[in-house]
């Protein structure tokens, strides 16, 4: 009687999960292994389309108060990245390469003494270690208009 209930109880499980987003792993898919997801600081997640990342439009405040890249789960760390900025009218900056994940001291004066409008940051070639992996993440490109 009691495996009946458990039994009459999965569609309805599966149900609710289907409409709450959860995900269904495949037989022998590796649930634990699901690529972290890598922000400025506690900036938004980066919006995706066509597979690559949007910018994320912020302030130049915004930017140096949340200057850690970090993931969007525990146990993972950014161990190095590229760093370049593009400021219309005051030219280049970079790349920079970086080891951690923290903007550099010379990266937070250059952003503090660049004002916007359409100040675009970009954090590429992102290398992440997760789960005892080294592994690339994805780049995550800003804009400050402030």
């Amino acid at each position: 009687m009691r495996m009946r209930k458990v039994l009459n109880s999965i569609p309805a499980l599966l149900c609710i999960a289907l409409l709450t987003g959860a995900t269904i792993p495949a037989m022998g898919q590796n649930v634990k292994m699901r690529i972290p997801i890598i922000r400025l600081g506690l900036l938004p997640i980066p919006e995706m389309k066509n597979g690559k990342s949007l910018p994320i439009v912020t302030t130049r405040y915004r930017v140096l108060k949340n200057a850690l890249l970090t993931a969007d789960v525990n146990n993972c760390r950014v161990t190095s990245y590229k760093f370049s900025m593009i400021a219309p009218g005051k030219g280049f900056y970079g790349p920079v390469y970086v080891s951690g994940g923290d903007l550099t001291d010379s990266m937070k004066r250059v952003i503090r003494n660049t004002d916007g409008p359409n100040v675009k940051l970009y954090f590429e070639e992102i290398r992440m270690l997760y789960r005892g992996d080294t592994m690339d993440a994805n780049p995550v490109y800003i804009q400050y208009d402030e």
